[in-house]
């Protein structure tokens, strides 16, 4: 069965790039521009994994974490973030959160950790 990512990020030409790496790395891609709309997506269908921006607007990223993990939904995520240690202090309380990484990101990177998360 084919693996589903779903990338959540207010910035198009972020959420555009990596709906084009993730894909060519043969994964399904669902998109979604704030945290609001990827609760939405999640619980009509939960992906196997999410990249994840730290700052959004309507609910942000830790936001968005805690209330998975209080349904417990425990999706693997990386959040992206141009403050990436401000992100980790906050984010590491979380078991779902795998991996923080810094804006702007090598996409070579994200094919590693999509790869390491879902291979």
């Amino acid at each position: 069965m084919e693996k589903t990512v779903l990338v959540v990020d207010d910035q198009i030409g972020i959420r555009l790039l990596l709906e084009e790496v993730i894909q060519q790395e043969g994964y399904k891609v669902e998109v979604a521009v704030n945290g609001k709309e990827a609760l939405d997506k999640v619980q009509n269908n939960q992906p196997d994994m999410m990249m994840l921006d730290y700052k959004l607007p309507i609910i942000d990223g830790p936001n968005l974490v805690k209330q998975l993990e209080e349904q417990n939904r425990m999706i693997p995520t990386i959040i992206m973030s141009g403050l990436p240690d401000k992100a980790e202090v906050e984010m590491k309380k979380f078991a779902s959160v795998k991996k923080i990484i810094g804006k702007p990101f090598q996409l070579n990177d994200i094919r590693i950790l999509v790869h390491d998360l879902l291979g």
